[in-house]
This record gives structure tokens, sequence and C-alpha cells, in this order.
């Protein structure tokens, strides 16, 4: 799996894209990554995920921040065994 912090043209495929912040990457992201996969298998795509880091609500608002269900590292471990080609952060 690629983890990508910068969009640079020349390395971008076509790819079936999901975008959210997937913390905890729970039963429902599970849900969508696996619809993801199935798409993109149809399509002969990549899967990639655009997440954020950090959520954005700790950037623009720190005092109204949700607490972390899961690091970074778990997330792109989620990621990982869920069969994303592609992280874009």
């Amino acid at each position: 799996m690629q983890i990508l912090r910068h969009f640079r043209s020349q390395r971008c495929r076509p790819c079936a894209l999901a975008i959210g912040n997937f913390d905890g990457v729970h039963l429902g992201h599970q849900a969508l990554l696996k619809e993801l996969k199935a798409v993109a298998s149809t399509q002969l795509l990549q899967t990639a995920v655009m997440t954020f880091e950090p959520h954005p609500r700790e950037f623009f608002a720190p005092e109204k921040a949700p607490s972390r269900l899961a690091s970074l590292r778990e997330k792109l471990e989620r990621f990982s065994d869920a069969g994303v080609d592609v992280v874009y952060l």
C-alpha cells in the first residue's frame, strides 16, 4: 500500500476513491471499503482512500475536536488489511 501526502499528476492513476475521516474503521467503514474493492475490480482500477491527519476539527476548531478512536498507524493498518492500494493523507 502506498501512502502519499502530496498529489503529483505523474503518480496519479485512475482509481476508485473513498473520502472520509475513517476514525476507527468500524463495520460501516469496512463495508464501504469492501464495496470500493468490488467496484474497483470490475473497472480494473486501483483502490484509494483519502483521509485526514489531523482530523479537520483538530485543525480548525481544536476545542471541538472529537476523541480519536484509533491512531493513524491503526487506521493505516486497517486500510492495508482491507486491500487498499493507495492512501492519500
